[in-house]
């Protein structure tokens, strides 16, 4: 008996080293910065902002022909942020370390598969739901994940559900306070490959927020959408290639204070491109489109109504104006929503190099007062166009593990934008008095990315 468990045992042993993999990653992010208007405009005489922060993971992924589980602890920094310190030294950061990935997947089926834990969500160029790969802690959901995906027809069916909590204490689920966060984010996610060039997405999104004053009210809106697709990713060949991005978004949301609104609004994002020379270059020419109110529409039923687009957890770096992020929430374009065409380049210079360029034009989508009159008393609107912003990188790759990045970024305000925020001032016949007091608005970076594997079981 003892000699049969033992043979048993071994070939246990035998069958997990074949059939299971496990591997231990890392990631060592490190960022250096000078800011000078990034994300909040600066006046003149303001000195710049100098600093680094660093990302760290340690990623473990286990995987047999059932089950696949992942690990992934984090520290988020920034240099010499350590709240826990001495005359002497730092010593700790208290808020740093986490959890970034905890999830369990089993396999249900041939194509069928199910996530439950924490981890991430990125779909359809991030534009609803992404996982900020640009913040330092980046961004994970606590949730579920069934997956349906036929390679064989092309059909790719992806629904997530979530519901958060700050405690469960046996009380209602609703009385956890949980505001200026989503209370409830589900999605369903369904694409469809026709071919190596072309594919198409429908995708819906349920989100929910609490009132403020009345923690049992949820109110839920809906965003649904579709995402097309022509000849990117990592089968794109030289020629025209393009995406399309819209949605439309409905229901009922929270509002600050208190209460509730109507809503009624929608995104557009389109580009169309050239690919040449082997791949080595790509230009594109595009747009996107934030609804927001309408300042100069006096219809009751439309002023009852919140027009703005939430972009609920979608990604905002690099998109909406450029690198700078001076356009990445309603209230930055007073909630009358953005116009925002672009054009990129990106050059391969060799295996190891690439240039990457953008130009933006922001513009308000809608009229919004500028809180001046006419002569006549009639309220006079904003003129559209906010600026120009300027993004360029370099990016070297010295192998797989190891990559560096620099980046700079110039905001030149219109006038629109500097009188919104504050830096010119008019006087009773509309005439611009005083200094211009606009700073020069850049953005300066350098990254440094590491990514080890420090121990892989299928290597021999």
């Amino acid at each position: 008996m003892k000699t049969k468990m033992l043979i048993i045992a071994v070939l246990t042993l035998f069958s997990t080293s074949i059939f299971a993999q496990f591997t231990i990653d890392g990631s060592f992010r490190t960022r250096a910065q000078m800011l000078h208007g990034y994300k909040k405009s600066v006046e003149k005489e303001t000195p710049a902002t100098f600093g680094a922060d660093q990302q760290t993971r340690l990623i473990l992924n286990y995987k047999t022909d059932k089950i696949s589980t992942r690990l992934t602890i984090q520290d988020a920094r920034v240099w010499g942020a350590d709240d826990m310190f001495n005359p002497t030294g730092t010593q700790q950061n208290s808020y740093g370390l986490g959890v970034y990935e905890a999830w369990a997947q089993v396999k249900l089926g041939e194509k069928s598969q199910l996530r439950v834990g924490r981890q991430e969500w990125k779909y359809n160029g991030s534009r609803l739901l992404s996982h900020r790969g640009w913040w330092t802690t980046g961004l994970s959901y606590d949730g579920l994940l069934y997956m349906m995906h036929n390679k064989e027809n092309g059909l790719f069916l992806d629904l997530g559900l979530s519901y958060n909590n700050d405690k469960v204490d046996g009380k209602s689920s609703y009385d956890n306070v949980y505001l200026d966060r989503l209370k409830t984010v589900n999605f369903l996610n369904v694409k469809k490959v026709f071919n190596k060039k072309f594919n198409a997405t429908f995708n819906f999104v349920f989100s929910g927020r609490q009132d403020e004053l009345v923690e049992s009210a949820l109110y839920m809106k809906a965003t649904e959408g579709i995402f097309l697709n022509y000849n990117k990713g990592k089968k794109a060949e030289n020629g025209v290639f393009g995406t399309l991005s819209a949605y439309f978004q409905h229901g009922v949301d929270a509002v600050s204070g208190g209460g509730k609104t109507e809503v009624s609004a929608y995104m557009l994002d389109a580009h169309v491109g050239y690919r040449a020379i082997n791949k080595k270059l790509e230009v594109l020419v595009g747009l996107e489109i934030l609804s927001g109110n309408d300042a100069s529409n006096t219809d009751s039923t439309y002023n009852t109504v919140n027009h703005t687009f939430d972009l609920l957890y979608g990604g905002r770096h690099p998109y909406y104006g450029g690198c700078m992020d001076l356009f990445t929430l309603p209230k930055h374009m007073k909630n009358g929503g953005l116009m925002d065409p672009y054009f990129k380049a990106q050059y391969k210079l060799n295996k190891k190099g690439m240039l990457n360029l953008g130009v933006w034009m922001p513009m308000l989508a809608n009229d919004v007062k500028s809180g001046r009159l006419e002569a006549n008393g009639d309220p006079i609107m904003f003129e559209k166009a906010l600026g120009q912003n300027i993004d360029l990188s370099y990016t070297h790759k010295f192998s797989k593990q190891v990559k560096f990045i620099v980046g700079a970024s110039y905001f030149l305000a219109s006038d629109t934008y500097k009188e919104m925020k504050k830096f010119i001032t008019y006087d009773a016949a509309n005439a611009i008095t005083g200094d211009d007091m606009t700073g020069q608005q850049y953005f300066v970076y350098t990254t440094l990315i590491i990514k080890p594997n420090f121990f892989s079981s299928a290597k021999k």
